[in-house]
């Protein structure tokens, strides 16, 4: 290497060492190559683009720029992508031996290269890696068209110097390049972390955090609190630890955004999940306000004190009112430790009871949900319910129990039978129960349970030393009304099998199953021995 040229590549190399745009470092690059290679038509730069994995045309001289920028090599595509690969410098001086290695170019990659170095044959070539801690950040190309022109490897080692100075200097622009970048994304991150922010200060809402969300991206925005199976790839959820709150349903999936907006819609979920735990902590002060009314109206309030508990619940002092428990069959009607999911079915509740033309007193203890329900026609409480399973038939599983109509003054009494109602309901997995409607159950919920437990013993210890099959027998009896016919058919035995157990039913009680009284004493006890059972298991 002669004098001029080493002298020249101190000059490159403390150039380079100088500046840290990457624009301005590969212009002096190609100036550095064009001044030590005498014979070159063309040089170009492709720098890998690791989001894309390609190798992407970054500067050139002697070329179509505008036809290389559409330009995108794969690595191990045509001779650029081939040395990116072996990170090796490689001269080329047959037409034949570049032809080989170009073979694999794509069509579209081809056409727009052919145009880009206009339309000409490469005569010899060759090819430099630029390559930092063993990283290619991309390749040197140099061509020459001429029939005349002809590469040596003093040429090529003199490029590969280049290469090697270039590469620290491109490694350095690049981290300069991504710090001020990230620079800046803090920047703007801080900014639209300080516009939601401020909606929440102000108390503006969901609704304009929206609307703030949706100029920020250019894209629709929905709230939604559940999310369609159809429409999950556009939704992106608003968490409270493992907690799904709701989600946003975007225009389009969450990673086709840029990261700028990807950033708006993370801080829009920030600000929605603290206005939805907001908006719960003070539901929940409402519900407990709510029960602290109720409260007060079973205490039997008079005077001041009740027209106050009236006043908030817009009812008047001679209504009609009624009480109705709902309470989960299998499981609770809401999840405890899903911060909303009480507000939501709650809400729900309301909003049935709103539709349906009731004016109720709504709320919660433990995981019952309790309703006093203004009495103004006999088919609200059926529209109530109706509505309710048609809502949640796919979700909860409900039981219903419904105390009389009292008055306001008499709420406690209401009350207390819809808490008998529930348990009737509970304890015979019956959905729906009335108070109004039980028949003699409604007379062993006020005795004491010792003398009904004394009145069963006494009615049928003697049963209980036969076998199981009497037993059944006799429950399928008094369930069939006495039936004789069904019953054999029932059990799958013959009359005269059941003639037998009954006849052995009433020697053993000393009962006869004619005799009004007897029959009355035996059904009653029965009921209990078999609500006693039931309580058992």
């Amino acid at each position: 290497m002669n004098i001029y040229k080493t002298k020249k590549l101190l000059e490159i190399n403390k150039m380079l060492t100088q500046s840290l745009k990457l624009e301005e470092i590969l212009h002096r690059v190609i100036v550095a190559a064009r001044a030590l290679i005498d014979v070159s038509d063309v040089l170009i730069i492709y720098l890998y683009d690791k989001k894309a994995n390609k190798l992407k045309f970054a500067k050139g001289e002697g070329v179509d720029k505008e036809q290389l920028k559409k330009v995108a090599f794969s690595p191990g595509e045509s001779i650029t992508g081939k040395i990116f690969i072996e990170k090796k410098s490689k001269l080329f001086t047959s037409e034949q031996e570049i032809d080989e290695y170009m073979e694999n170019m794509t069509d579209e990659n081809y056409r727009h290269y052919y145009e880009g170095v206009r339309r000409r044959k490469i005569r010899s070539m060759f090819c430099v890696p630029i390559i930092n801690k063993d990283r290619c950040l991309g390749v040197v190309a140099v061509n020459n068209y001429n029939q005349n022109g002809v590469f040596t490897e003093e040429d090529m080692q003199v490029i590969k110097v280049v290469a090697d100075q270039s590469a620290i200097a491109i490694d350095n622009a690049n981290v300069y390049k991504n710090l001020k970048e990230k620079n800046t994304l803090l920047k703007r991150s801080i900014a639209i972390h300080n516009q939601f922010y401020q909606l929440i200060i102000e108390g503006r809402g969901i609704k304009n955090i929206i609307s703030l969300l949706e100029r920020m991206i250019s894209s629709p925005v929905v709230f939604y609190t559940h999310v369609n199976e159809r429409d999950e790839a556009n939704a992106f959820p608003i968490r409270r630890g493992d907690d799904i709150l709701g989600v946003l349903m975007l225009g389009r999936p969450f990673p086709s955004f840029s990261e700028m907006d990807q950033i708006a819609i993370e801080q829009a979920s920030l600000s929605i999940a603290l206005e939805l735990i907001k908006d719960n902590a003070i539901y929940e002060k409402e519900i407990h306000f709510r029960e602290q009314v109720f409260n007060q109206l079973l205490e039997g309030k008079s005077g001041s004190d009740l027209q106050h508990a009236l006043r908030y619940v817009k009812w008047d002092e001679d209504w009609i009112v009624q009480c109705m428990i709902l309470e989960g069959r299998d499981h609770p009607l809401w999840e405890a430790e899903r911060l909303i999911d009480k507000e939501r079915f709650v809400k729900s509740i309301e909003r049935i009871s709103s539709s349906v033309g009731l004016h109720s007193l709504i709320f919660t203890r433990a995981f019952q949900l309790i309703m006093i329900i203004p009495k103004f026609k006999q088919k609200n409480i059926k529209e109530l319910i109706n509505g309710i399973q048609t809502l949640w038939k796919n979700e909860k599983d409900i039981y219903y129990g419904v105390g009389r109509e009292t008055t306001i003054h008499d709420l406690s009494i209401s009350y207390k039978e819809a808490l008998r109602s529930i348990g009737y309901a509970k304890l015979h997995n019956v959905q729906i129960v009335e108070y109004a409607k039980l028949g003699i159950e409604r007379l062993l919920y006020e005795v004491d349970k010792d003398i009904l437990d004394m009145f069963m013993n006494d009615q049928l210890q003697q049963l209980y030393n036969l076998d199981e099959s009497f037993i059944d027998t006799l429950r399928i009896f008094i369930e069939l009304n006495k039936n004789h016919k069904k019953t054999a058919e029932m059990l799958h035995i013959h009359s005269n099998t059941l003639y037998y157990r009954l006849k052995k039913i009433e020697e053993v009680l000393q009962i006869e199953f004619n005799n009004e009284k007897d029959w009355i004493d035996l059904v009653i006890a029965f009921r209990l021995y078999v609500a006693s059972n039931k309580k058992d298991e």
